[in-house]
């Protein structure tokens, strides 16, 4: 009963406030009975100073006439009063006049505490003169009886606490009953309402709680009640899902997990887990872990655990049977302290795929991915081996094989078609090599053939090597079908002897490399043995290729232009040239920088060089009123170029960004590049066709012409190289070849242009032949744009 008093707030107050009414009504109490103490004897002296007033006058009167009979009847009557004592009257020389005393009744306080209590004298007195004349008759003393009085005040301040202590009492229980309608009762409205909240999302009371308290303390503690819940709703929420994701990974990792006690028993254990252990979830739980399949590993495992410090990090392998094999195990196990408690967690990872990777990767480290051949890194290390373990008087030999138009066919129809006639070529050789000798893939379309023990010379009259590489060079000749397409490649090889003594691996390569170069040199197809003085040769290229990639990203290169006319010296267009002023070699020619920039891959970059600078040149003199509507920029396409997959997307590129009109541009392609595929390049030529470019067919008369294939070439004009036009006035056989292509041009109704026009008679005699457009010094050198406007363009230039 008192417990559950005692967890009553209302009774706590109520309890509280009574207390302090009663001490606060004894304190008052108290306080007033002090005071009206203080001021007893002053009310006294008063109140009898009134009453000897009343029978002053008689006394007087019975002291004048001497009538003792009343004035004792006069002081009888004041004993009437129950505080006055004694009353005695005297005469003017104080002999006693009247007198008379109260009889003594027993009192209810002794003479100490009234005494205590009022300390003063309580005798009042008066002088009684006789009025007319003022005699002094005599005198009037009251002698009061203090144990009386002082009754009399505890009487009065009695009934005046009892007052004080009801009006208190009543006060404190009003205001325990207020307290409890405004505060104790509206708060166990909330607590059992929040008592009920459960899956609430808000403290729900009743409507008049909300009506009283909206905007008080109370409110406001609802309010706060609410954004407390909705926080640890939101939490729990929060902690809820986090524990579902949990769950949830640990479940579905892909790695086990098991979770021991410090006790090393496991607590936790995925479906991973078990299955490396090839164990149910529920035999594992609350087992010890020494119980896992191994047990020899678990238990010195164990041993290793107790020596584990806290948040240390501990890795571990082993290796588990499954279906009659070991599965390699990888553990890592981490000890930590969750609300006081140690626990271990160990995450098992089964690395079987990871040491498959890693043979794999190991394999594709050494092996080539598209022909599996040995690569470059594997050769190395032959060739090294090779050398090592050579013996006095033996010797090897380096081949590599590069396919001549390789670069040209996968350019032209994709790199799909280029690696299936790759396997091709690997498959045709595969029999041709010996069962000595390494052959390796070293990367694009270039092949090494490394024979560790050769017999015969150390030279190029060593008849096995020879014959080898002429059968090579039959097998890589044959044509090759390849999805739908006819293709044909050659070979071009390079040869290098090694006994041991080279300097490394990356000397006897470097030879076999540089004799290849030298092979290309000889018109490909062929092989070539390495010569000591090759090497210069070598490097110069080797040289050549580094300034031609430093040359294109330090912009060296510059679009250099020589102007076209007609037979009135009118200007009719020009020819864009790729000029290369190299800073310490100056003007390089085209002929020695083009075709190694084929070779490297450089030529399509320069390519899109000159279509960008040339379409942005000419869009800028046309702008400028100098270059007329009807005139034409001649551009020239390489074959390597021509057969490039995205040439369509350049032109256009180039003509969008410069705004330049097709119809003032003019690409001129070789017989070369025509032959080498003549349906694709049909169709690319319609292509560039249709954008509104016309087509020019360079050097004509230097490679395969033909009637056949030129009569259905959508071209608009032939130039004629300068090499029949140079000695066309000495030479009749030049003449015969430059008449010849003007009636051509003339019966298909093609245009034709002269080039290598140098001199005065080379002019007249080819207008006499029939040709009206012409190139050469003798109209203008080729010259910078700057130059070329001034000269050709701002000057109106005539012949």
């Amino acid at each position: 009963m008192v417990s559950a008093l005692n967890r009553s707030l209302y009774f706590k107050q109520s309890i509280a406030t009574l207390l302090l009414a009663i001490i606060l009504s004894v304190v008052l109490s108290f306080f007033q009975a002090y005071q009206s103490i203080q001021q007893e004897p002053y009310r006294i002296q008063k109140e009898f100073n009134d009453t000897l007033s009343i029978v002053e006058r008689p006394l007087s009167q019975a002291l004048f006439r001497l009538d003792t009979v009343f004035a004792q009847q006069q002081a009888e009557s004041l004993l009437y009063n129950p505080a006055i004592q004694k009353v005695t009257v005297t005469d003017e020389n104080g002999r006693i006049f009247a007198e008379a005393s109260a009889p003594d009744i027993e009192p209810s306080l002794s003479d100490d505490i009234a005494n205590y209590l009022i300390q003063d004298s309580l005798v009042v007195s008066r002088e009684l003169n006789f009025s007319e004349i003022e005699i002094p008759l005599g005198r009037v003393e009251l002698e009061l009886d203090r144990r009386y009085l002082v009754e009399q005040v505890v009487r009065v301040n009695n009934q005046r606490f009892v007052q004080n202590l009801f009006k208190d009492v009543l006060l404190a229980s009003i205001l325990s009953l207020l307290f409890y309608g405004m505060v104790t009762r509206p708060l166990k409205q909330l607590t059992w309402s929040l008592t009920r909240l459960d899956n609430k999302r808000t403290v729900s009371v009743p409507a008049l709680f909300d009506k009283i308290h909206r905007n008080d303390e109370l409110g406001r503690l609802k309010s706060t009640f609410n954004e407390l819940w909705q926080r640890l709703s939101n939490a729990l929420d929060a902690l809820e899902r986090s524990h579902q994701h949990s769950k949830a990974m640990i479940n579905h990792a892909a790695d086990g997990i098991i979770v021991l006690d410090k006790n090393y028993n496991i607590r936790l254990v995925n479906e991973a887990a078990a299955k490396l252990v090839h164990m149910p979830i529920e035999s594992l739980t609350n087992q010890p872990m020494t119980q896992l399949p191994g047990g020899s590993f678990w238990t010195s495992l164990r041993l290793s655990l107790e020596e584990l410090a806290v948040d240390q990090v501990m890795n571990a392998e082993t290796a588990l049977s499954s279906h009659q094999c070991l599965v390699p195990i990888e553990i890592r196990i981490n000890k930590y302290v969750v609300q006081g408690e140690t626990e271990i967690v160990l995450l098992m990872r089964d690395l079987s795929e990871r040491k498959e990777a890693q043979q794999r990767i190991n394999h594709l480290s050494y092996y080539d991915s598209l022909t599996r051949l040995p690569n470059r890194t594997l050769m190395n290390d032959h060739l090294q081996r090779a050398m090592d373990d050579m013996e006095q008087g033996r010797f090897g030999v380096l081949i590599i094989l590069d396919l001549d138009r390789f670069k040209t066919i996968n350019d032209a129809l994709g790199h799909n078609v280029g690696d299936q006639l790759l396997l091709k070529v690997v498959d045709s050789l595969i029999p041709l090599v010996p069962l000595d000798t390494t052959f390796a893939r070293m990367g694009g379309d270039e092949f090494v053939f490394l024979w560790s023990n050769v017999r015969g010379s150390m030279n190029e009259n060593n008849v096995s090597v020879v014959n080898f590489m002429q059968r090579i060079l039959r097998v890589c000749a044959e044509v090759k079908h390849v999805e739908g397409h006819d293709l044909h490649v050659t070979g071009s090889l390079g040869v290098s002897f090694f006994d041991g003594s080279e300097e490394s691996t990356a000397t006897v390569v470097r030879q076999a490399d540089t004799a290849l170069y030298k092979a290309k040199e000889l018109g490909r197809n062929t092989f070539a043995f390495f010569q000591e003085d090759m090497q210069s040769l070598s490097d110069a290229r080797l040289q050549m290729e580094k300034s031609l990639y430093r040359a294109l990203k330090e912009n060296e290169f510059e679009v250099y232009y020589q102007p076209q006319h007609n037979d009135k010296g009118e200007v009719i267009g020009a020819e864009a040239l790729l000029r290369w002023n190299e800073p310490d070699r100056g003007f390089i020619p085209p002929m020695e920088f083009i075709p190694i920039a084929e070779d490297i891959g450089l030529i399509h970059e320069l390519g899109r060089f000159v279509l960008l600078q040339t379409t942005l040149q000419v869009a800028g003199w046309h702008k400028q009123g100098l270059w007329q509507d009807n005139w034409r920029i001649s551009i020239n396409v390489s074959p390597m170029q021509f057969a490039y997959s995205n040439l369509l997307q350049d032109i256009t590129d180039a003509l969008a960004n410069s705004g330049l009109s097709a119809s003032m541009v003019d690409i001129e392609i070789t017989e070369t590049a025509l032959m080498s595929d003549l349906e694709r390049a049909l169709e690319i030529m319609e292509q560039i066709r249709e954008l509104g470019v016309s087509l020019s067919v360079d050097d004509f008369g230097t490679g395969y012409s033909s009637l056949k294939y030129l009569k259905d070439l959508p071209i608009d004009r032939l130039k004629i190289d300068q090499s029949f036009v140079r000695d066309l006035i000495t030479d009749k056989n030049d003449y015969a070849i430059v008449l010849a292509v003007i009636a051509m041009a003339n019966a298909l109704s093609l245009k034709v242009l002269a080039e290598g026009v140098e001199t005065e008679e080379h002019f007249k005699q080819l207008e006499l032949m029939g040709c009206y457009t012409y190139q050469g010094y003798y109209f203008g050198r080729p010259c910078n744009a700057t130059d070329f406007a001034q000269n050709f363009l701002k000057a109106g230039h005539t012949a």
